[in-house]
């Protein structure tokens, strides 16, 4: 083969290695953190990066479970936006944010989620609650 037709060879598989990196690899518009919302109702909280592939990938994973709220006086538990009888609104819901990989069965810190699983995916304003516990999180662990 003449070098001409290997250097033609060569600027195509460049080509579409780099074309393959930025229509599946790259994630445009993705910066910071980023709330993926799922299919069975799941919301996870992290860094998302092959976006555009078949399984997108979440790192430094979070997630959000509400604390139960204590039980009255009468045994029962108020719902979300009871109304007590003296008129005054119940306390709203709290959440705690807890970091993945303290469970159980022990997960890693990457998630690969079946695209066709992702309803949609926000980004998250570094002013956001969320953000703002994360960042906690991480100062008390180090």
């Amino acid at each position: 083969m003449s070098k001409s037709i290997i250097a033609a060879l060569f600027l195509i598989a460049a080509l579409l290695g780099g074309g393959y990196w930025f229509f599946m690899m790259r994630s445009p518009g993705l910066i910071g953190y980023q709330a993926v919302f799922l299919s069975n109702g799941q919301v996870y909280f992290g860094s998302l990066a092959k976006a555009n592939s078949a399984y997108p990938e979440l790192t430094d994973i979070y997630y959000l479970v509400m604390k139960r709220p204590l039980q009255s006086a009468a045994g029962s538990e108020a719902a979300e936006g009871d109304v007590t009888p003296a008129g005054q609104e119940t306390s709203k819901p709290e959440y705690t944010l807890i970091k993945l990989g303290g469970e159980m069965h022990g997960p890693k810190d990457r998630m690969q989620i079946n695209r066709r699983h992702i309803l949609f995916v926000e980004n998250l304003q570094d002013e956001s609650k969320v953000v703002q516990a994360i960042n906690t999180s991480k100062e008390q662990e180090q």
